[in-house]
């Protein structure tokens, strides 16, 4: 029996080790912190559990293709309950004006309209192309190098049409998209909507997808998703090793043969798979030895493929919360300035799933503000300084005094348990400059779709959420079982799927 090591206890490393179990290989994760999940994360501060991934899930629909991945390693289970949000976003102006992101696209059409009629035609526009978008779903069976003339010619007839509308609206940012409106509060929402830099396509997709009834949330939050992920993977014999950082990957003859532990330990296997993000895998666990070419060129140009980052104040709030809207964007009048001044701050509240309470009943809001690789190098200055931590403290108070205009009646009562910055997302994830995702989906950067392989070494193969585009749950998961598959195919070895 062969043995795969697979470096990182996320979303990725679940399903290649899953996949690779129901194959017959030997697996063993190992994954840096005491706490499997990698992104897909949650913690708990001052009593309340604070999740650190999911918004929503694509793939949460039985008719979804990504569907079959989650069943199979139990990220969702056929008793799974899904909270499916009806306002996607409350967009929120301090001069009294307000409108909501509906689900219901007859009901997000009728409020666009309505909110601004004289960009109805534009509006209206909108929604047929967020429609459009319902129907396009990736494919995620199997990679496109191992996919026979059925399985393409199966693909060119029903993605045709929906090519066009990638290519086109691909290349097109949202902040251009947004100039189409005339209505400045319409121009705004839909320039902020997304992180920074992100392209209308990417926008389409999300609001496609969670319209169709395939954007969900598991209820129990992100951590419990990798629960019971981890709990499918030792069930069917992997192994795995957490707080186990590792330094190096073991190459011989420009073979890999295993890894090498912080700590020193050799642990010696046929197969090495990486889930860490690329730049941490290549420069520092292959020494800058093995580089590829098509993350080279996303890591060295920042404006065409920047990260994506977040500042994040969490609060501990009353249980009388949890009947108030679920997400609310507020522009603010008086920004607040990290690196740049953020004139936008959104609150997530997270009293909609009872699992995620407190004891005494109390919810958690998060206030996150956006950002990108110049937000990292901002935080990192600040660590340099000396004036992290007081930093965090500011912020994270201004972002409590913006609270007040959204939650006039509770603001009083909330208490700042938790700040997150970019380098917080560095520390836990080796990730570059802060990033929690992939590469940022712009309209001037290329599409990416990398194999997994890296030139010049064998028995190596890449996965996570950084060789396919933009990042997120779904790419890490099909590449996880993408990872197996390769590895199956290169052995001549049949690739298996769990038994349900």
């Amino acid at each position: 029996m062969k043995r795969v090591v697979i470096i990182g206890g996320g979303i990725a490393g679940f399903c290649a080790g899953i996949y690779l179990r129901a194959s017959g290989y030997d697996t063993l994760i190992i994954e840096k912190n005491a706490v499997a999940g990698g992104a897909c994360i949650g913690w708990e501060r001052s009593g309340c559990y604070i999740d650190g991934c999911i918004h929503w899930m694509a793939g949460v629909s039985p008719k979804s293709s990504l569907y079959h991945i989650w069943r199979d390693t139990h990220a969702i289970m056929e008793d799974t309950e899904i909270f499916y949000q009806d306002e996607l976003m409350r967009m929120d102006y301090s001069n009294g004006k307000s409108f909501t992101l509906w689900r219901d696209l007859d009901k997000l059409e009728k409020e666009l309209v309505a909110f601004a009629p004289e960009d109805e035609k534009e509006s209206r526009r909108l929604v047929k192309m967020i429609r459009r978008f319902q129907h396009i779903d990736p494919p995620s069976n199997k990679p496109v190098e191992l996919m026979n003339l059925k399985d393409l010619l199966k693909i060119a007839f029903t993605m045709a049409g929906d090519y066009y509308w990638v290519k086109k609206t691909s290349k097109i940012s949202c902040e251009d998209y947004a100039k189409r409106f005339k209505n400045k509060y319409l121009r705004d929402a839909i320039e902020d909507f997304m992180a920074p830099h992100y392209n209308l396509m990417s926008m389409l997709y999300m609001l496609g997808h969670i319209s169709a009834g395939d954007g969900g949330i598991p209820v129990g939050g992100s951590l419990e998703v990798v629960r019971r992920m981890e709990k499918r993977y030792v069930e069917l014999g992997g192994k795995i090793r957490k707080g186990a950082p590792v330094s190096q990957i073991i190459v011989e003859n420009d073979t890999a043969k295993g890894i090498i532990l912080k700590k020193g330990e050799e642990i010696r296997a046929d197969w090495v798979v990486s889930t860490t993000p690329v730049e941490h895998c290549t420069m520092d666990l292959l020494g800058d030895k093995y580089r590829e070419k098509d993350i080279d060129l996303r890591l060295e140009n920042m404006e065409d493929y920047p990260i994506y980052t977040y500042t994040v104040a969490v609060f501990k709030c009353p249980a009388s919360v949890a009947d108030k809207a679920l997400s609310i964007k507020l522009r603010l009048d008086e920004p607040i300035t990290i690196d740049v001044p953020y004139s936008h701050v959104a609150f997530r509240n997270y009293g909609y799933d009872e699992t995620l309470k407190a004891d005494d009943g109390s919810c958690v809001i998060q206030a996150t503000i956006h950002g990108d690789d110049k937000m990292y190098f901002w935080w990192k200055e600040a660590k340099e300084k000396g004036t992290y931590k007081q930093e965090k403290q500011r912020i994270a108070k201004e972002m409590l005094a913006a609270a007040r205009a959204v939650y006039p009646d509770v603001v009083d009562q909330m208490e700042i348990i938790d700040v997150i910055t970019s380098c917080t997302y560095e520390r836990y994830l080796n990730s570059r400059h802060g990033a929690f995702q992939g590469f940022v989906h712009t309209d001037k950067g290329k599409s990416l779709m990398q194999n997994g392989r890296i030139k010049g070494l064998k028995n190596f193969i890449l996965a996570g959420q950084y060789i396919i585009q933009s990042g997120g749950l779904p790419p890490a998961g099909m590449s996880g079982r993408f990872a197996a598959q390769r590895i199956c195919h290169t052995d001549k070895t049949k690739f298996c799927t769990p038994e349900n």
